[in-house]
């Protein structure tokens, strides 16, 4: 890269957090280093803002975040919303009932700015341990329902989710994709709960929703352009966003579709990557 970037935008899991899910001190000592040379950071996450919010605090964090994979752009420590995409209900009617009709319960992500609360569960009987896990362990506000036709909130939905086994989760997909085609965006990937479960989190956003959206759409906002961005990431849905910025640099312990899309690497998010990548990006990435 020439120069270093005006903005540098960062996953958080299997990128800034180490596999105990924290940052380290050589990382943290790394955003503070890009902010002292004018850097601006900005987190760009699967997760709420809510379900990130230790470790936000962690990183003296302040400003815009990208949350849920793309579906808002959520001020910290706010927390007030200032843009989101929300799904067409409708939309979400079919998705729910795709997921019910494979037992699986419906993760309904809402906007915690509009609404008060950040997940309406659809079906909590089939509701998985892991996501039960995950609820608890950030404190998230959870309303519950039986159909979808008890949400009392259906405009404010930015995505729907259903954590299960993997052959579960590929058969709701197959469901999602078969009735609404491209109407949506959907991936279903793995996860790992708390005893080293082996899951797949099924994830349904409305068309064209991904990080680099987002991130782009803020990037027009305060006139930056796109070869003064550098992004760091690791995961499915940082490909659009490294291969949207202008210097994009994936961890070394990303998987290889995510490597292709990258101009650089850097190493595993185990042996303090992000640093690695902002000290060579301070000096040009000679």
């Amino acid at each position: 890269m020439n120069g270093a970037p005006e903005l540098l935008v960062l996953d958080l899991d299997g990128t800034l957090l180490c596999p105990r899910g924290e940052v380290s001190g050589p990382n943290r000592r790394a955003l503070a280093d890009a902010r002292n040379a004018g850097i601006e950071v900005m987190i760009a996450t699967g997760r709420t803002h809510a379900e990130c919010s230790e470790i936000l605090r962690s990183i003296d964090y302040a400003g815009p975040m990208v949350s849920a994979s793309g579906a808002a752009l959520v001020d910290w420590p706010s927390g007030r919303t200032l843009i989101r995409d929300q799904m067409d209900s409708d939309d979400v009617v079919s998705i729910t009932e795709a997921a019910r009709s494979h037992q699986c319960s419906a993760l309904l992500l809402k906007d915690r700015d509009a609404v008060g609360y950040d997940y309406l569960v659809i079906g909590e009987d089939d509701l998985h341990p892991v996501s039960q896990w995950w609820f608890e362990r950030h404190d998230i506000t959870m309303r519950f329902a039986e159909r979808s036709s008890e949400d009392t909130d259906p405009g404010h939905t930015l995505r729907v989710a259903s954590i299960g086994d993997p052959k579960l989760m590929e058969a709701a997909a197959h469901t999602v994709g078969e009735r609404l085609g491209d109407r949506v965006s959907w991936r279903h990937w793995p996860a790992v709960g708390p005893e080293g479960e082996h899951v797949h989190m099924l994830e349904v956003f409305g068309a064209g929703v991904d990080k680099w959206t987002m991130v782009n759409r803020y990037c027009i906002q305060k006139s930056i352009p796109h070869d003064r961005v550098a992004a760091i990431g690791d995961g499915l849905n940082d490909i659009q966003l490294l291969a949207g910025v202008g210097f994009g640099i994936a961890v070394e312990n990303a998987e290889e579709v995510v490597r292709n899309a990258a101009d650089a690497h850097t190493l595993c998010h185990t042996k303090d990557g992000v640093a690695h990548a902002v000290d060579r990006l301070l000096k040009g990435w000679a």
